[in-house]
């Protein structure tokens, strides 16, 4: 690979997009690009020590589905477990972030400016009351053992999910998804859809690391490729 070709964050050649999509179908190509245009930074979602893979699988389906680019994995004692082929469709459209302490995950997230909420049945914030004008991390921990108390005192909202029926707890894979789509909603009346969406270069890094990221060759293919310019 050309050292002079700048890299996405994720390491792929971030003019892939530009010579790699006329080879898709129109249809893929268009479909490719819509996606990108709604895709988001503003919620990222954060998931410690999650124990059970198809928890892991559903969350992944609902970030995609909702828009959500970034999934963060914190793993301070539970191993990763492999997305499932529940999330076959999901993993590729999505970046993950893998963290082994809390401290660094933390440190990372306010280096990009974010505000961490947590989810808590006796919190007094209501999940709809939590303010989307700066970007919004939502942590979700252990299905067992929930958050981390080292994660106490970086947390800005502590909110609940209003429900009233019998039970008093929801699933973490439907807490996720009812968490996001009411922040992503949310945020869609807020702030200006230059601010919840991804900017120009970050969407065409994105769909740079797409296209790589479906093609075994793509290597060979944009040597091919560059040598013809």
């Amino acid at each position: 690979m050309n050292d002079s070709i700048p890299l996405t964050e994720k390491g792929f050649p971030s003019d892939a997009w530009r010579l790699l999509s006329p080879r898709l179908t129109d249809k893929r190509r268009e479909k490719m690009l819509d996606v990108a245009s709604k895709r988001s930074e503003h919620i990222r979602l954060v998931l410690q020590d999650i124990h059970d893979p198809h928890n892991i699988a559903a969350c992944m389906r609902s970030a995609e589905a909702f828009g959500v680019l970034n999934i963060d994995v914190v793993n301070t004692y539970q191993k990763f477990a492999k997305p499932s082929t529940v999330a076959r469709g999901a993993y590729h459209w999505l970046n993950f972030n893998k963290f082994e302490t809390i401290s660094e995950s933390v440190t990372n997230l306010r280096r990009k400016g974010y505000k961490i909420a947590a989810g808590f049945p006796a919190a007094s914030c209501k999940l709809g009351d939590i303010p989307v004008d700066q970007p919004v991390a939502v942590l979700f921990g252990n299905e067992h053992q929930g958050v981390h108390s080292d994660w106490d005192a970086e947390i800005d909202y502590r909110f609940t999910i209003p429900m009233t029926g019998m039970v008093e707890s929801l699933n973490i894979s439907v807490s996720a998804a009812l968490t996001m789509y009411t922040l992503m909603e949310k945020a869609k009346t807020v702030i200006s859809e230059s601010e919840l969406y991804l900017d120009d270069r970050s969407r065409e890094h994105i769909l740079s690391e797409w296209v790589c990221r479906h093609s075994r060759q793509y290597k060979s293919e944009l040597a091919i490729l560059r040598q013809g310019q």
